[in-house]
C-alpha cells in the first residue's frame, strides 16, 4: 500500500473495543495480521470487515441488558477482547459489553496541585472487603484527615484475586473482585460528593505475562527493548501508531468514562520511544485537547526516576507536559539520614547536606555522578514548580520493596517514622501518604500475587528474592504467592480504638492543618539550615506570617538558642527560656515572634 499522503486515521476510545450506539453493538479489533476475525456471541458467529489499518469491525444486535462475547482470529480459539470493558469471570472468560448510562453526573473535582495533599491506597487492602465499596466506608476517614486526592494502586484486570496490579492484562476492563465498573463510578462519585479528587494509576510501560492476549492480535510490543518488568510496548516500531492511539485513548477514557480527575503514570522510565513526538507528550496533548473548552481540567503525574525535568516542562521549553512528577530523591535522603540504612540505592543517600538539598531544590541528583548506578544521574535544570514535584515519607515501592516489607514505625519506631511524616508534610512540595501511615501502622505491605500456574507462582517468589539480593534478608519473609502476603497487608482499622493511634493521627490532623495554613506549596522557596542532622526550615510570608519547621533527626537532644515566637506544634520538643529543646526525633513548628532571622 502506497503511504503517500495517507495518515493513520485519528482515533477515540469509541472507536476501539465494543461501543454500543442505539439498538447495536460496533465492534472495532485491531488484528492487522489476521485473515478474518469473527464475533462469537450468544451462540452466534459475526464476520468483521478489515480496513487498510488493519482494525476490522462487525455489528451485533443489542438486547438491552448485557452482552458477553469472544473473538477468534483466523478460525482460531475463542479469545477476549485486548480492549475489552469488563471481564465478569476473570482473564480466561469472554468479555462483556458495558452500557455506562449518558445521565451519569460526572462533574470533576478539579485538582489544584499547590494545594493538595494526596492519599495512595490499595484497593484490595484498604479495607476487610477488598472492594471499591469498601473505599466508600471510609472516604470520611481520608477527608477528616484533611487529605483532599485520593490515588488508586492500579485497578486494570489482573489474573487472580489479588496482586498489587501492576501485572494487569485488560486495561480497558476494572478488576472483577474489586467491583463492577458501576461500583467505581458510584465510588468517584461519592468522593466527589465530599470534595475529594480521585487519581488512578496508569500501566503504560509493559504488561502482565498471565492471560495477556495482545501478542495474539498484533505487534502490540517491541522487539528491540525490554524493561525489567518484561518486553516494552511497541511505540515507535512498525505499526506502532495503533499500539500509541490504544493507550492514549485509554487514558481519556478513565477520565472522560469513569470520571477521574488525574492519572499517575507508571514508572515513565520504562517507556522507551524514539519517535519525533514522545509518547509522553502525545499522551498529555491529546488529553488537553479531548478537555478542551469542558470544565474537566485533568492532571497526569509521572513516576520516574530519572530526575529529568523536561518530563514536567511545557512542549515550548521541549517538554513532555506532565503536571507533576514523583521525586524519590527527597524520600531516599530523609530516610537514609534517619534510619542509617545506606544499602542497595540508599548507598548514594545518607549525608546530611542531601536533605538540605532536597528541601531547596526537590532532586538530589542533577547531574551527579551516582556510585551505585556507576554513572550520572540527572539533569541540572531549576525551571520547574513545587508544586510540579511530589514526595512522600512513606508509599507501596518504599515499604513494599524492602526486607519484611516493614513500615517505618515497624524497623524504626514511631518517633522517627513522624519525624519523616513532619518532613513530608512541611515540604515545600506536594506531599502524599501511603495509606495506613496516619494511624502509626507497623502492618507489612507484601508483595502479592494470586495465581492458579504453580511454576509460574514459583518463579515470582523465587525471582523476588534475587530481586533484592543486595539487601539483608533476614528475618521473616513471606512469599508473594503465599496468601498471608496479601492478607497481613490489609489496614487494621480496629487499632483505630488504641489510644496511641489516635494521637499518632491527630499529629497527622494538625501538620496537614498547619500546612493548609500556611499555603505551602504555592512557590515558597524555604531558608535552609543544616547542622548535623539537625535541619531548620524557615518560610517567610506565609499566610500565618514568618515560620519556622525544627527537625531532629537524631536520636539524641539538640537545642537551638535565640528563638521568640508561638509553638503550633511540637512533637518531642519544648521551649526552655528562649531556647527550643528537641529530644530524640522531636519536631518544632513556631510562629517567629519577631520574624525570621537567619
Amino acid at each position: 500500500m502506497n503511504g503517500w499522503q495517507k495518515r493513520f486515521p485519528e482515533l477515540t476510545y469509541l472507536d476501539i473495543g465494543p461501543t454500543l450506539t442505539g439498538s447495536e453493538v460496533i465492534f472495532n479489533t485491531w488484528a492487522p495480521g489476521a485473515s478474518r476475525l469473527q464475533i462469537l456471541s450468544g451462540g452466534k458467529s459475526v464476520d468483521s470487515e478489515r480496513n487498510d489499518f488493519g482494525v476490522w469491525r462487525a455489528y451485533l444486535p443489542w438486547d438491552g441488558e448485557h452482552m458477553d462475547y469472544t473473538i477468534s482470529i483466523d478460525g482460531g480459539a475463542p479469545l477476549p477482547d485486548p480492549a475489552s470493558r469488563f471481564q465478569s469471570e476473570g482473564i480466561l472468560g469472554p468479555s462483556r459489553v458495558i452500557h455506562f448510562p449518558d445521565h451519569v453526573d460526572r462533574k470533576p473535582v478539579n485538582i489544584n496541585m499547590s494545594s493538595s495533599i494526596i492519599y495512595e491506597l490499595h484497593t484490595g487492602t484498604f479495607s476487610l472487603d477488598g472492594t471499591f465499596a469498601g473505599i466508600g466506608k471510609k472516604l470520611k476517614h481520608i477527608s477528616d484527615l484533611g487529605a483532599n486526592v485520593i490515588e488508586l494502586m492500579p485497578v486494570a484486570q489482573f489474573e487472580g484475586r489479588w496482586n498489587w496490579g501492576y501485572d494487569g492484562v485488560f486495561p480497558y476492563s476494572v478488576h472483577n473482585a474489586y467491583g463492577t465498573p458501576f461500583e467505581l463510578i458510584d465510588l468517584i462519585q461519592a468522593a466527589h460528593s465530599m470534595n475529594l479528587s480521585v487519581i488512578l494509576d496508569v500501566v503504560y510501560n509493559h504488561m502482565g505475562p498471565r492471560g495477556n492476549v495482545f501478542p495474539k492480535f498484533g505487534p502490540y510490543f517491541s522487539s528491540r527493548y525490554m524493561t525489567p518488568w518484561g518486553p516494552s510496548l511497541n511505540f515507535d516500531g512498525e505499526n506502532s501508531d495503533y499500539v500509541r492511539a490504544f493507550f492514549i485513548q485509554n487514558a481519556i477514557y478513565w477520565l472522560d468514562v469513569y470520571g477521574f480527575d488525574g492519572l499517575r503514570l507508571d514508572a515513565i522510565h520504562g517507556i522507551v520511544d524514539n519517535s519525533p513526538v514522545h509518547f509522553l507528550a502525545e499522551l498529555t496533548q491529546a488529553v488537553r485537547k479531548h478537555f478542551h473548552g469542558t470544565q474537566k481540567k485533568p492532571v497526569i503525574i509521572g513516576e520516574s526516576d530519572m530526575n529529568n525535568p523536561r518530563v514536567i516542562q511545557s512542549p515550548e521549553m521541549g517538554g513532555y507536559g506532565l503536571d507533576a512528577q514523583w521525586c524519590d530523591d527527597f524520600h531516599h535522603s530523609v530516610h537514609s539520614l534517619v534510619t542509617g540504612e545506606v544499602q542497595g540505592y540508599y548507598s548514594d543517600y545518607g549525608d546530611p547536606r542531601q536533605v538540605a538539598e532536597a528541601f531547596r531544590h526537590g532532586f538530589v541528583y542533577s547531574g551527579i555522578y551516582s556510585g551505585f548506578l556507576h554513572k550520572t544521574r540527572g539533569y541540572r535544570d531549576r525551571r520547574y514548580r513545587n508544586d510540579q514535584l511530589v514526595v512522600f515519607a512513606q508509599d507501596h515501592d518504599q515499604v513494599g520493596n524492602r526486607p519484611g516489607s516493614e513500615r517505618p514505625a515497624s524497623y524504626a519506631g514511631i518517633d522517627a517514622a513522624m519525624a519523616m511524616a513532619s518532613a513530608t508534610l512541611l515540604s515545600p512540595y506536594i506531599p502524599m501518604l501511603f495509606m495506613g501511615e496516619e494511624l502509626g501502622s507497623v502492618s507489612p505491605f507484601w508483595f502479592f500475587i494470586d495465581t492458579s500456574d504453580l511454576a509460574f507462582a514459583a518463579s515470582v517468589d523465587r525471582g523476588r528474592k534475587d530481586e533484592f539480593s543486595y539487601l539483608d534478608w533476614s528475618g521473616d519473609y513471606v512469599a508473594p504467592s503465599d496468601p498471608r502476603a496479601f492478607t497481613e497487608s490489609r489496614i487494621l482499622w480496629d487499632g483505630l480504638r488504641n489510644e496511641s493511634v489516635q494521637e499518632t493521627l491527630e499529629e497527622y490532623r494538625k501538620l496537614i492543618s498547619i500546612r493548609k495554613k500556611m499555603g505551602l506549596g504555592n512557590g515558597a522557596r524555604p531558608f535552609v539550615d543544616m547542622a548535623g542532622k539537625l535541619l531548620s526550615v524557615t518560610y517567610s510570608g506565609t499566610s500565618t506570617g514568618d515560620v519556622r519547621c525544627v527537625f531532629n533527626f537524631s536520636g539524641e537532644q539538640a537545642s537551638i538558642p535565640g528563638l521568640h515566637g508561638r509553638m503550633l506544634f511540637s512533637r518531642n520538643s519544648r521551649m526552655s527560656g528562649d531556647a527550643l529543646l528537641l529530644e530524640s526525633y522531636g519536631v518544632a513548628v513556631m510562629q517567629m515572634q519577631y520574624g525570621i532571622r537567619h
